[in-house]
This record gives C-alpha cells, structure tokens and sequence, in this order.
C-alpha cells in the first residue's frame, strides 16, 4: 500500500457516522477557569521548552493568543475537554513544537477548545462546517476572556497553524480588524492554512499583509512543500462572513518566506535558524490511532548538521530543498510538509517575534 493509499485509508476510518445535529456535542469550556487554558504565564509547560535556552515563566512585555491545530483523530464531530485523552497530549505536544517559539518574548495564553476532528477537512456535506463552527465559538470566547481577564494593555501577537490558522483568520476579522483593540495588534502569524489574496481586503480592510521583519498591525502565512510540490487539484474549506466555502489550495495566497520575511523568490538560507525536532519517551507522536494520554516525557532540541534553503514559489507556498529537507520526504505524503510548517522554521520564527515585538515599541 502506498503512503497515498494508507492515508486515505486512515481519513475514511475516522469518519463519524452520524451527522452534526446528531452527534452528542461536549461539554463547552470555562475560561475564567485555569483548567481550560492549555497554557498561560506564570504556570510551567511545554510552551517554555527549548533546545538552547531556558524561557522564563515570569510575566512579559507582550502576549500571544496562540491557537494549536488538529489534534483530534476520532469518529466523533468535535474533541471532549478530557485531559487523560490523546487529544490533549497532542495540545502539549504542539506547545512544545510550535508556541514555545514565541516563549522567550511573550506570554503565552493558548485556550484548549472542542477541535473539530480531522475527517471535517474532507467532509462533503455541512458537518464539517458545522464542526469549525463550534470550535471557532470556544476561540472566540477563549479571546474574550484574554482580553477582559489577564491582557492588561499589553501589546499581542495571534498565532494559530493548520485548524488554528482557520480559527485565526477568523477571529482576527471579527475582534480585531476595526476595533479598538487594534492599536495593541502587533502581527498574526497564521500558518499552514490557505488566506486567499482576493479575499484580504474583505477580511481585513485597515490591516495589511506583511511584506518585511518589522511590519504592525499585519498578516503572515505559509504553507510548506518540497521543491517543485503542488497542490493543483486540492481545495480546502475556508470562512468569509457570508459563510463557508471551498476555495482552491493553488491561487494567489498571502504567503511569504520565513528566512526573508518578505516575498522573494530566490533561493535564501538563514544561518540563524534552528529547525527543531520533538522528542519523547513514547511512541505516541507516530500513533493518530491512540485514544488515551500517555503522559509521555518531551522534549525539543536542535536538528544538527542538516540545513535546507527555502523559496516563494510561483504556486504561493514555500518550496524547500537541501539535507534536511532529504531527511524530511520520508515522512511526507507527496513532499507536502504541512507538519513541519513551524519547526522547520522555528529559529526563524523565534527571532523575528522578538524583533516585530521591540519595533512596535518604536
């Protein structure tokens, strides 16, 4: 069986067999309860993970709502809030491997929320739309409370990758874009997901799209593939205020390159940055099957001695080649590199927050 065959194989086999309406949905949560929060300063956590330096717990300058992707792989439409749930391992371990590139610099305040499973992406009908839709309104409330409760007037980033970055888009429209709260905007780094350019000026008409390392009040976003990957006949569900919809994977997209920050499109190298890998003591990272916690050890910690280049493609993603990226295709579906959107990139990531943050202090 191919890598093709088999993931098809694994879309169809968490598919629910019941409609939305029909799916017992969970119990909604609590953010003025600590215990919904997957992170939040001043607690200890993966988010403060990393593979060269210790990031403090103590209270910051500046703050980032960060929105982790899909860890939810079950016949059901939406995740219960269960913390003995594999789900809520794979939340711990995307705080280790994406939102800890924010630590150094900012506060992290990531809500856990009723993730709309996997098989929603593929759904054919309303379900998956209706699925987002929920877990949209836990992040949209998990806002709320992080703007009335603990913000305190502190500048914010949003951040979100793959279900995250859908939420975020939306969320970014809806209480940031001609708000007040506007003015303590720094940037959203919205990744892995597609933000068509025809659409941007709808969804954001006083914002902008970022276009170098110190750009306010702005959008950022990628989508990663191997040299020459293309997504020409995919298509992906994507939220306009007038309703969902599903827009083609292979348009003009806001899209820039994280080693350059800006949209060029040739073949550049950051020595400064660490791409990283996630460790543990299990084999629960490998296992979507897995319905139980393992509450497996983790870790994060540089890839040595194998570097990769990265571009803007003409197809509006970032294409990558080099040793690393060799490393990598094994363990890719067609060379799509969607999983490794944030830690390949992580130095990358890391230094700019630090350096778009101290330029909104200008």
């Amino acid at each position: 069986m191919t890598p093709k065959e088999k993931y098809l194989k694994f879309i169809e086999s968490v598919r629910p067999q019941v409609n939305f309406s029909d799916d017992e949905q969970p119990e909604s949560p609590n953010y003025l309860d600590d215990k919904d929060w997957a992170a939040l300063p001043e607690r200890d956590g993966f988010h403060l993970l990393s593979p060269d330096s210790n990031p403090s717990s103590a209270l910051k300058d500046f703050d980032v709502f960060y929105m982790h992707p899909t860890g939810y792989f079950q016949p059901h439409w939406n995740a219960p809030l269960d913390p003995e749930s594999a789900a809520y391992e794979r939340t711990g371990s995307h705080l280790a491997s994406q939102a800890s590139a924010f630590a150094e610099t900012c506060n992290v305040y990531a809500p856990y929320y009723r993730q709309a499973t996997y098989y929603s992406f593929f759904d054919q009908d309303s379900n998956g739309y209706a699925a987002q839709d929920l877990a949209y309104s836990d992040l949209s409330n998990a806002f709320s409370v992080y703007m009335e409760h603990h913000n305190q007037g502190r500048p914010f980033f949003i951040a979100g990758h793959s279900q995250g970055a859908l939420h975020g888009q939306r969320l970014v429209h809806e209480h940031i874009s001609k708000q007040p709260i506007k003015d303590l905007f720094i940037a959203a780094y919205l990744i892995g997901y597609i933000l068509p350019l025809k659409h941007f000026d709808q969804l954001y008409p006083d914002l902008k799209i970022s276009n170098d390392a110190e750009d306010q009040q702005s959008i950022i976003s990628w989508c990663t593939g191997t040299q020459d990957f293309r997504r020409s006949r995919a298509h992906s569900m994507f939220w306009l205020p007038e309703g969902w919809r599903q827009e083609s994977m292979e348009q003009p997209l806001v899209c820039q390159n994280p080693f350059s920050w800006n949209l060029n499109s040739d073949w550049i190298k950051d020595e400064n940055n660490l791409s990283i890998k996630l460790k543990s003591n299990s084999l629960f990272l490998a296992d979507y099957f897995a319905k139980k916690h393992s509450h497996a050890e983790l870790s994060i910690e540089t890839i040595k001695d194998l570097s990769f280049e990265a571009k803007h493609s003409e197809n509006f993603m970032i294409e990558t080649k080099g040793p690393l990226i060799e490393k990598m295709k094994s363990f890719t579906v067609g060379g799509d590199l969607h999983n490794f959107d944030v830690s390949i990139f992580w130095g990358a990531i890391r230094n700019n927050i630090e350096k778009r943050a101290h330029a909104f202090k200008k």
